[in-house]
């Protein structure tokens, strides 16, 4: 799992602190504007319930007074029944606008009150004193004509309708009397709404009057009318006690009350200017819709001030480290303007520095350490040779054979004069190669006819250096573990010094190769091991011996390889690095 970094916990701070700030600010924006819009909308239903309230009982009384003239007033009975030329008809029609006007004053919601005789085709009408003499006279063609269109029995004449006349709309009721005439009333809209026109004449509303069909007639200028058709307005409720409204674009946005009249089949709307009842807090409301983005923006400087102040020296603080980790320990941290990250760099510097101090110092120490045990081993192979050496001089000593002891001694003194050098670090190849030409010479004299030897070098090789007696225990090696004698043929030794490859800074190998008895397949990887480990066993001390010295002059890794002769016998190859 990928651990969580300094940055990530800051900013995953910062957002758990603002985020719920930043939703609580737009939250209690649409809380407010909501109870705004509810109180609002509660306040205004209550006025149109009261308005309605009123023009319905308006119309209903207008209503009543048709019913009771209907049935009650002689002279408007009488329209139907007598002849058109009689003197009871003249009668009639004088008592029944005569009547029509005297009512005028009490029914002020009606525009105009009127008669008909049916079989005669006579209106008589008694407008109200604000309406002028063309509009009379239009109201009287209007209904005359829906007149002649309806007959009788129509539900025309059963409820108030919505009439249309020269582009403005009023209400018409008419109650048959069931003898061949009429009365009724017409009442215009546009008069029946100057209360609410009053009240929203400061530009902060509209009232408008919509139809069954949901169309206009009356409040509404012609670009109104057309968003009103277009209109689809979402429901929006507070809890079930709230007043219902409706949030409608109409160019603005605005809040839409309404109410059903019980009196006729329309509705008295109430548009109301959002941005009038909210007065500053649209202002607020677009604020707050920046405030994400303010956070944002806060977000990202805050950021930057904590990747220069804070996130930046870490970052130096833990290259710091991990140079220092690696080995270098010259890495130092600069001085930050903080006093906390001053404080941690001057401590990491001096401790930096203490620790660069004790390692060269144990450095220095290591290295005197590993000079002495080089010696230390170098001196541990002389015994081992002197007694064989001794050994021989005794035998030849025994067949008189002072010639060749003569020679033999030659060998000995410069095999051991090379072999007592231990003040020497490192020799050639060349003379380490003389040096086996010795050790081998005085061990032919001990076989002269059972053993051979042969050596062979690169002489781009001859200079290369390497420790004193690095070849010796491979050749002793060979000569222990590996010589027969099978009567046929001698044992044969052959060292050869060759790079492992053309390519620069190619391993320098060293093989020692012999006809003798061979490794057993399962003691080779065994072998290997035994050679390289820290610490050497009880067997095979002297190849370790070599491992061992060749690492500590040359500082890095040595390996020895065992394997297979051809055609048979051992193959045991040192891989020396070269020296920068």
């Amino acid at each position: 799992m990928k651990q969580a970094t300094l940055r990530s916990r800051l900013v995953l701070g910062f957002c758990l602190v603002t985020v719920p700030l930043v939703v609580l600010v737009l939250w209690n924006n649409l809380y407010a504007t909501k109870v705004v819009h509810s109180q609002v909308a509660q306040s205004n239903q209550n006025l149109l319930t009261m308005y309605v309230n009123d023009m319905d009982k308006a119309l209903k009384e207008t209503e009543n007074y048709l019913y009771k003239t209907a049935e009650q007033d002689q002279a408007v009975l009488s329209l139907g029944q007598y002849p058109r030329d009689s003197w009871e008809y003249y009668l009639a029609k004088t008592q029944t606008v005569n009547g029509l006007f005297l009512n005028t004053n009490y029914y002020e919601a009606a525009d105009v009150l009127f008669a008909y005789s049916a079989p005669y085709g006579d209106l008589f009408v008694a407008p109200q004193q604000s309406v002028s003499y063309e509009r009379k006279h239009a109201i009287e063609d209007k209904l005359a004509g829906l007149f002649r269109g309806e007959p009788e029995g129509s539900p025309f004449y059963a409820r108030w309708n919505v009439v249309e006349l020269d582009g403005q709309y009023g209400l018409l009721r008419v109650v048959d009397t069931n003898y061949r005439s009429r009365v009724g009333a017409w009442v215009d809209l546009n008069r029946l709404m100057q209360p609410l026109h009053l009240l929203t004449r400061d530009g902060k509303g509209e009232a408008v009057l919509l139809d069954k069909e949901g169309r206009p007639i009356s409040g509404a200028d012609g670009d109104l009318k057309e968003k009103l058709a277009k209109l689809e307005p979402k429901a929006e409720r507070d809890d079930p006690g709230a007043a219902a409204y409706n949030i409608v674009k109409l160019g603005q946005r605005y809040l839409l009350v309404g109410r059903q009249s019980g009196a006729a089949d329309m509705s008295l709307l109430l548009l109301l200017p959002e941005s009038s009842l909210l007065e500053r807090l649209p202002y607020f409301r677009i604020l707050t819709y920046w405030v994400p983005g303010a956070a944002a923006v806060l977000l990202i400087v805050y950021l930057i001030f904590l990747q220069r102040s804070i996130v930046r020296p870490i970052h130096r603080l833990i290259r710091g480290m991990r140079r220092v980790r690696s080995g270098d320990l010259s890495a130092r941290l600069e001085d930050g303007k903080l006093v906390e990250f001053v404080t941690i760099s001057e401590t990491f510097n001096g401790m930096a520095t203490q620790i660069e101090h004790l390692k060269i110092d144990i450095y220095e120490e290591q290295i005197r350490t590993q000079k002495a045990e080089l010696k230390h081993l170098q001196a541990q192979i002389h015994p081992h040779f002197f007694m064989n050496s001794l050994n021989i001089v005794y035998h030849l000593a025994q067949i008189r054979s002072y010639d060749i002891i003569q020679s033999l001694a030659l060998h000995l003194v410069r095999y051991f004069r090379y072999a007592t050098r231990t003040q020497v670090g490192s020799l050639t190849m060349k003379e380490e190669m003389d040096h086996i030409r010795d050790y081998l010479s005085i061990q032919k004299y001990r076989f002269p006819e059972a053993m051979e030897f042969a050596i062979e070098v690169d002489p781009a090789l001859e200079g290369f250096e390497l420790p004193p007696l690095t070849v010796q225990p491979l050749v002793e090696n060979a000569m222990v573990h590996g010589f027969t004698y099978r009567g046929d043929s001698a044992f044969r030794i052959a060292i050869r010094v060759f790079s492992e490859s053309e390519e620069a800074g190619a391993p320098v190998c060293i093989e020692v190769a012999d006809n003798g008895k061979g490794f057993a397949e399962d003691r080779i990887d065994a072998l290997r091991e035994r050679v390289h480990a820290a610490e050497p066993d009880d067997g095979h001390v002297g190849l370790w011996n070599v491992v061992r010295r060749c690492r500590l002059y040359y500082k890095e890794n040595v390996k020895m390889s065992f394997g297979a002769s051809e055609p048979a016998g051992a193959k045991v190859t040192l891989y020396l690095p070269r020296k920068s």
